[in-house]
């Protein structure tokens, strides 16, 4: 084992948490978890949180760790039949939003662990998961019926409607398209922003002066809706491998359904690419960002989109160091030039696998192993975000600056690695 493995292989053990009980804002919980940071001179991120923790429960996953992955999805199936969703991260003041929906991915990373160790637990377990899947995805994502800065379904027709007149509109368009969009209860841009994980973006008009929070709340996010297909398909598998086929078909028809809006809509023909769509003046932003790629990881692209994403776009986003997050540079915007993240490479990596371009995704992988390794050897640790076109300078801070010993960067570099080596 070498140093940077020894220092994994610790690092799970410094991030675990137990707390049974509420104690003052944070939200108790039934099973230990893993928490996204374990740097002393920056005590942020000190509590679960909800994308993190998938890509977290990667590093895990074979090692003497791994039941943190089954406790991390039991908790939050308790949260979501706490609160109706899972929370941006386990606090009081979270609950307000949700985070990037990763749960029922969770769920299916949890189940050859489950499988292996406890293999009578297992119908049980999928019941339970899918019923908090299944509540968490109508009664929060899709439920029009939710006060307006919680409602995060969106029904659009040959035509935009503003936020104002959304409420009175009775969308007679005979081809209304349903999809989704990132929120918050105080009905803040920027809020909207901390719920996509992209806050401090320069997605969703955010390239512009003066602009830092960006409109988020007038956008349908190519990511989260591509998420919320992967969530029903999720549903649909796992009903079918519980023997529900008349369920599994009705989720799969779900699916497809909104496959069919997202076409309509993120992809741009002449640029070859996907992109977010403003709901609000009917029109996509040409902000290219590697939440295009996550058409790849889910699945609804064509092979011939596929092929003109990587053929065209990948060369651009790929660096020295791995993919930028974006292809705009801004000031205190961290998702953007020069910086990249690891849940991005890993989604675009996987999308890419999907479609055949090995190669591509094993370079995408290789980049991102050398700049962390690299990192290692500076730091004696490694970052919540890199620059990836210069691998060997400081990231762009952002507004709270860069975190030290971070989960999802060792969740990931971990994957990678075992990829790469087998």
């Amino acid at each position: 084992m070498n140093e940077l493995d020894t220092y994994l292989d610790t690092f799970w053990g410094l991030v675990t948490r137990e707390n049974n009980a509420d104690q003052g804002t944070l939200i108790g919980l039934p099973y230990p978890y893993l928490i996204p940071a374990a740097d002393p001179s920056n005590p942020m991120f000190q509590e679960m949180y909800y994308w993190d923790s998938y890509f977290i429960a990667l590093g895990v996953v074979n090692t003497r760790h791994e039941q943190r992955v089954i406790d991390i999805a039991e908790n939050m199936a308790y949260l979501i039949h706490r609160f109706g969703f899972v929370p941006n991260g386990t606090r009081y003041y979270f609950t307000s939003r949700s985070q990037p929906p990763f749960f029922s991915q969770l769920m299916r990373l949890a189940l050859p662990i489950v499988q292996k160790n406890t293999p009578q637990a297992e119908t049980a377990f999928l019941t339970r998961m899918l019923a908090a899947a299944i509540h968490e995805h109508d009664g929060f994502w899709m439920n029009d019926k939710l006060p307006p800065g919680y409602r995060r379904i969106v029904e659009v027709g040959d035509v935009g409607f503003g936020i104002k007149n959304y409420e009175a509109s009775n969308f007679q368009s005979p081809n209304p398209i349903r999809l989704n969009r990132y929120g918050d209860i105080n009905a803040l841009h920027i809020l909207a922003s901390c719920e996509c994980g992209w806050d401090h973006s320069a997605r969703c008009d955010g390239d512009q002066t003066g602009k830092e929070a960006g409109d988020w709340l007038n956008y349908l996010p190519v990511c989260l809706n591509s998420i919320l297909y992967v969530i029903e398909n999720d549903i649909a598998d796992i009903s079918a491998q519980l023997g529900d086929t008349t369920q599994a078909e009705r989720w799969r028809a779900i699916a497809a359904t909104r496959a069919q809006a997202m076409q309509r809509l993120f992809w741009h023909e002449a640029n070859g690419f996907f992109y977010d769509y403003n709901w609000v003046e009917s029109r996509l932003n040409f902000h290219a960002s590697l939440a295009g790629f996550y058409p790849l990881w889910a699945g609804w692209a064509n092979a011939t989109q596929a092929e003109r994403v990587v053929r065209q776009w990948l060369p651009q986003f790929l660096a020295e160091g791995g993919l930028l997050a974006s292809l705009s540079t801004y000031d205190n915007r961290q998702w953007a030039t020069p910086n990249g993240w690891a849940p991005l490479q890993w989604l675009a990596a996987t999308g890419l696998d999907r479609y055949g371009y090995h190669a591509e995704a094993n370079e995408v992988r290789r980049r991102w192993c050398n700049t962390c390794e690299h990192g290692f050897m500076r730091d004696g640790t490694l970052l919540e975000k890199y620059n990836v076109i210069q691998p060997h300078t400081p990231p762009a801070h952002g507004v709270y600056g860069t975190v030290k010993g971070f989960g999802w960067t060792n969740g990931v570099y971990t994957d990678f690695k075992r990829k790469l080596t087998n």
